[in-house]
């Protein structure tokens, strides 16, 4: 039986369970995924997005899934502590398993015009802004998994900046994966800068099961005319964890969209990103920095897709693999007909540190405009030997000089993260990562220096 059966039964069978425990419009969409799911089915390792990413196999383990709606009794500000030394937020908040959190009763108000509860309440705060944006980029995707998410997922959190509002420091989402046994979480985030909005988000997730777990994220983001958003991402997750997320984005006219990936351990991690340059003047950063090593294994997929004249693109991925660590790579930047003055660079390079390590590189460009600068490029090796004879030469002992050489090699993608404490800090953790000192995620090794 095909693993996506069990998962189109469930619905089938809990459907009104689904139903009575999420909202309208969430509800909406369902059986437009549910059709999708049936039709197109699960990728498959001759999917062309997910050659190197066994969805099949990843989704076969019977999973519990929450439908019941049960809320963890521990309170999660207090037992999964999560935070950057130096870096002040304007907001926190948590996602245990599948279950947005309400705010800590001692948080701060927010600023006039942010907006940040669960999807439920903005169903009925703002039934307008979910109509015109909840599932309107992920259904262009077609992705089976961000149907299957979609079919499931019963709530999650808005992130909405109305026009012309500034969020000077992050809004930290912290994601948990905190089950007993077997579990499958559907998480769901939606984000909204309207006109001339700033808006950071410090996106953590962990998984501090002892048991298999599978997270299914989609996140939606919208950078209207003029926004500026940022979105930093770091993975401390373990060995038993599954994670499959989906991120799809529309980028405005003269709107900027900066996206920041850091895995630092993981189990299976799959990210699929799609982002469309919508109008004349948008821009999108988007950057990655893996670092694994046992049987981990680390797949990012992105789709960058110029619609209109003037914007650009920037990618830059880098992969510290070892071990029997696999890494994956597949970056296709698309300027369509018409995107004249389109400006793009894509670059990803890996370092294999065993030679049972692998690498997988596909940067792609597909090009129907003539007046376009694109560049894009590869490169997988090893430590350079050269290198680390030099500074052998010069006192360093062997196993500090490989040490130095692959932090240098990743600290090269931190060092483009625009918020100074959290570089630092990752840096950091790198450096940790790479003597051994920082285990797979019991709780969080982001605040304090227990790993």
């Amino acid at each position: 039986m095909a693993s996506i059966d069990q998962y189109l039964r469930l619905f089938a069978d809990c459907r009104t369970l689904i139903d009575g425990g999420s909202n309208a419009a969430m509800n909406a969409r369902r059986d437009e995924a549910a059709h999708l799911l049936a039709d197109k089915g699960l990728p498959t390792l001759r999917t062309e997005r997910y050659r190197y990413c066994d969805v099949e196999q990843a989704l076969r383990p019977d999973y519990g899934v929450n439908l019941n709606r049960h809320i963890p009794a521990a309170d999660p500000y207090r037992t999964y502590r999560c935070g950057v030394p130096t870096l002040s937020t304007t907001a926190l908040r948590y996602v245990v398993n599948d279950s947005p959190a309400p705010a800590a009763p001692a948080a701060p108000a927010l600023p006039k015009g942010l907006t940040i509860c669960s999807l439920t309440e903005a169903a009925d705060r703002c039934p307008a802004l979910m109509e015109r944006y909840y599932h309107r980029a992920a259904a262009e995707g077609a992705d089976s998994l961000a149907a299957l998410n979609t079919m499931l997922a019963q709530d999650g959190l808005l992130v909405h900046a109305a026009a012309g509002v500034h969020v000077t420091d992050p809004v930290q989402i912290v994601q948990v994966m905190a089950a007993t046994r077997p579990l499958m979480a559907n998480r769901r985030l939606l984000v909204v800068a309207e006109a001339g909005a700033t808006l950071p988000l410090l996106l953590c997730d962990h998984a501090t099961s002892p048991c298999d777990t599978l997270a299914t994220h989609v996140t939606e983001v919208y950078a209207e005319t003029g926004a500026h958003v940022s979105l930093y991402r770091v993975e401390e997750t373990n060995a038993r964890h599954v994670r499959l997320a989906n991120v799809y984005a529309h980028v405005g006219a003269d709107a900027t969209l900066c996206c920041h990936d850091v895995t630092l351990t993981c189990g299976l991690s799959r990210t699929t990103t799609d982002i469309v340059l919508a109008a004349p003047g948008a821009h999108v950063t988007a950057d990655g920095a893996v670092v694994a090593d046992g049987q981990q294994k680390a797949d990012h997929n992105l789709l960058i897709d110029h619609r209109a004249p003037e914007c650009t693109s920037d990618l830059y991925y880098k992969y510290v693999l070892d071990d029997h660590a696999t890494g994956a790579y597949a970056g296709r930047v698309l300027v369509r007909p018409g995107a004249q003055h389109t400006q793009s660079d894509q670059t990803n390079a890996n370092m294999c540190a065993a030679t049972t390590a692998h690498a997988w590189s596909q940067p792609m460009l597909e090009i129907y405009a003539d007046d376009v600068r694109c560049n894009h490029g590869s490169s997988t090796g090893k430590l350079d030997d050269a290198a680390l004879f030099y500074m052998q030469q010069r006192g360093i002992p062997e196993a500090e000089a490989r040490l130095l050489l692959r932090h240098a090699f990743i600290n090269d993608v931190l060092q483009r993260i625009a918020l100074e404490p959290l570089r630092e800090r990752l840096s950091h953790l790198v450096e940790k990562r790479f003597r051994g000192h920082m285990d797979a995620c019991g709780s969080c090794a982001m605040c304090s220096g227990k790993h």
